[in-house]
């Protein structure tokens, strides 16, 4: 007797599902390595989804749209998975080279850490930004967010039914 294949995922099913809630987390966990690593490579991941849902080249409109922040993503999933990446990253990333930025709260901040403004904190790393001759601060959760909320306004027929709006 065969047994029937279950269906795949929809890339909006794998948003919903799988996504958001790791970006929730990210977001409700700022000294959390550990969710802020997984939540970039679920988020980096969506261009997979849409790859096998038929969309053309997910990648290079992600870039247009978000800027760094699509690389950023890119560099921590891989980074995570590899150690460390090759040449074709634009943004430098290795796994522990970054660091937990406290808020600026009253008996939390550090000096020339912690961001004025900033009531919540976060994991960031400081990189290379290849062919700028820059280094540049990255925000981790701000990253993963910025791209998860450009691939679901970029394809609204495929993730419309997707509610980031608290990611």
């Amino acid at each position: 007797m065969k047994l029937a294949r279950p269906a795949l995922m929809t890339p909006a099913q794998y948003v919903q599902e799988i996504v958001v809630p790791t970006v929730r987390e990210a977001r409700d966990e700022p000294k959390s390595r550990r969710r802020a690593y997984l939540a970039c490579i679920v988020v980096f991941h969506i261009n997979d989804h849409l790859k096998k849902a038929g969309i053309k080249k997910p990648e290079e409109a992600m870039r247009k749209r978000t800027g760094l922040h699509f690389d950023v993503v890119r560099a921590v999933c891989n980074g995570t998975k590899h150690f460390s990446i090759n040449e074709s990253h634009v943004v430098r990333f290795e796994t522990g080279s970054d660091w937990y930025r406290p808020p600026a709260i009253l008996g939390v901040m550090r000096l020339g850490i912690s961001r004025l403004g900033d009531t919540k904190g976060g994991r960031e790393f400081r990189a290379d930004v290849v062919g700028s001759g820059n280094q540049a601060s990255f925000d981790i959760y701000a990253s993963a967010r910025a791209v998860l909320l450009a691939f679901v306004d970029a394809y609204p027929a495929q993730l419309a039914s997707c509610d980031v709006t608290d990611c």
